[in-house]
């Protein structure tokens, strides 16, 4: 009971962070550092969160698209690795199907809270700052209750039939669930590549590959290679646009 509620009152502030605030303390890798220091194991959380954040790097809702609710499905599958005791490969599976489930939970929360847009918009145009205040607050609530509805339940209910699975699945399918989780970040980096769409930057990507793959470069060493690329790249682009500038003045100046 105590993890469950305080795994849900973390979600339901980040939650409330990641709509408001957009400090980025409800992306992937701080939301799961964060339940792995409330859980007392920082290392798991730690490791879950840099993998969903790969994962999760290219989701982001764009318009009026909702997209599933990766903070969500962080908590849940941190919480899970770290209460279950079986490693992050295992919660890794579960993290992508919680954040679709959730997903139509946070399409109807927003539904309802276009009862108070509508209502908020006839406060603001009567003047009534106080009922305008409410509708405010009565959207942070339904934003709460929505995240608690999921998170405190799976939390609860969830864990000893998630360590009972667990402990029914044969070894065969728990490596095939490692494999699985182990190719998830490419997923979430092709979900990227997608929604950039920049052709030019394509053959940065296949550098990074053949730097980790056949260089034998470890992810600091590929990035380290790459922020000094962008450091070159953003050089010598300013520069041609100074010499590009430069060279229309001279020109204004000879047509004087």
């Amino acid at each position: 009971m105590i993890t469950a509620l305080l795994v849900s009152l973390v979600a339901c502030v980040l939650a409330v962070e990641g709509m408001n605030g957009q400090f980025g303390f409800s992306r992937p890798l701080i939301a799961a550092t964060i339940i792995g220091l409330v859980l007392g194991d920082v290392t798991t959380g730690v490791t879950v969160g840099v993998t969903l954040q790969l994962i999760f790097m290219g989701i982001s809702g764009v318009g009026a698209a909702v997209p599933p609710n990766q903070l969500i499905g962080t908590i849940i599958a941190t919480t899970f690795a770290i209460v279950s005791g079986e490693g992050p490969e295992i919660a890794l599976t579960l993290a992508i199907p919680v954040a679709v489930a959730a997903q139509a939970v946070d399409i109807f929360g927003r539904t309802i809270n276009t009862f108070f847009i509508h209502a908020a918009d006839k406060a603001a145009a009567e003047g009534n700052y106080k009922k305008l205040e409410l509708c405010h607050f009565g959207g942070l609530l339904v934003m709460i209750c929505k995240t608690f509805i999921i998170v405190f339940p799976a939390v609860y209910f969830g864990i000893d039939a998630v360590q009972g699975l667990i402990a029914m699945i044969p070894a065969q399918v728990l490596r095939g669930l490692e494999v699985s989780g182990g190719i998830l970040p490419a997923v979430g980096f092709g979900m990227l590549l997608t929604m950039l769409d920049i052709k030019h930057l394509i053959p940065f990507f296949f550098i990074g590959f053949a730097l980790a793959t056949f260089g034998g470069f470890s992810i600091v060493g590929v990035t380290m290679v790459a922020v000094s690329i962008a450091l070159i790249y953003d050089h010598f682009q300013k520069k041609s646009e100074n010499d590009t500038e430069s060279k229309d003045d001279l020109d204004a100046l000879m047509s004087e």
